[in-house]
């Protein structure tokens, strides 16, 4: 009787991946653990939908009522903002960690460790979005379904910037100083960029200033998408241009963090 050696497929080592799937792996698990962080999910959700409801509550009914649908908007930028720069900045906790070093020495990229950052911060931006838009139609902002997933979707790609502005900080920052500047230049560009506040209120200088940032011009284009009008072009231009800048700091400070694990 003639014995065959049974052959097994041997399964796919962390070698024998391509570098898309390792890209999603790392993204998966780095919004897994985001949107496990209970204070994180809390602070980024509870916190402009508090805000939503006290503004909306004291000033929703001005306009006829459209100042509410302004305030959603607002609040909403406000907790993407604030998600998108924290789970940017928690890439310094994978460098501290030594969790970097490991994954580049199994094989993933620079550029799939990047992508993948960009990635999760992005998913995780979504929550919070959503839980400020579905509290803003309970309350009585007029929109209908089309009208709500544009502004939800307008919002959400003027984000990028924010979540490559975090990514910075937390390449640049160590330790405590990056959650630290997290908070900081969250708090200064939504108050800076009108938010919590209409830039009108401010003096002339500030206004200047809050028209340079992004978070005025991710507002202007979620008012847009909610109440039409004339499309603000000049915030693409704008949104493009602290995408681009802070994409290539992103690069460098990318290269710059693996050569310092690799030494």
């Amino acid at each position: 009787m003639t014995t065959f050696a049974a052959s097994a497929t041997p399964a796919p080592t962390s070698a024998a991946l391509s570098p898309a799937v390792r890209t999603a792996r790392y993204a998966l698990h780095s919004t897994r653990m985001t949107v496990t962080n209970v204070m994180f999910m809390v602070f980024t959700i509870a916190l402009p939908v508090g805000m939503y409801l006290l503004f909306s509550t004291m000033f929703g009914d001005e306009a006829d009522g459209a100042a509410r649908g302004l305030m959603m908007v607002n609040m909403a930028a406000y907790g993407g903002l604030g998600a998108a720069v924290n789970a940017g900045v928690q890439i310094q906790e994978d460098q501290r960690t030594g969790f970097l070093r490991q994954l580049i020495v199994a094989g993933l990229s620079p550029r799939s460790f990047l992508i993948g950052s960009i990635t999760a911060a992005s998913v995780v931006i979504l929550p919070a979005l959503l839980f400020v838009g579905l509290i803003g139609l309970a309350t009585g902002v007029e929109a209908s379904p089309t009208q709500f997933v544009t502004v939800l979707a307008v919002v959400w790609l003027g984000l990028v910037p924010t979540v490559l502005i975090g990514i910075a900080l937390g390449m640049v920052l160590t330790g405590g100083a990056a959650s630290a500047g997290g908070v900081v230049t969250m708090m200064a560009m939504a108050i800076f960029g009108g938010l919590w506040l209409p830039l009108e209120m401010f003096p002339s200088w500030m206004q200047d200033l809050g028209e340079a940032l992004p978070t005025y011009w991710i507002a202007r284009l979620g008012e847009w998408a909610l109440l039409g009008g004339e499309f603000p072009t000049t915030g693409l231009l704008v949104i493009g241009i602290w995408s681009v800048v802070f994409a290539g700091i992103c690069a460098v400070g990318m290269r710059y963090a693996v050569g310092l694990k690799r030494r």
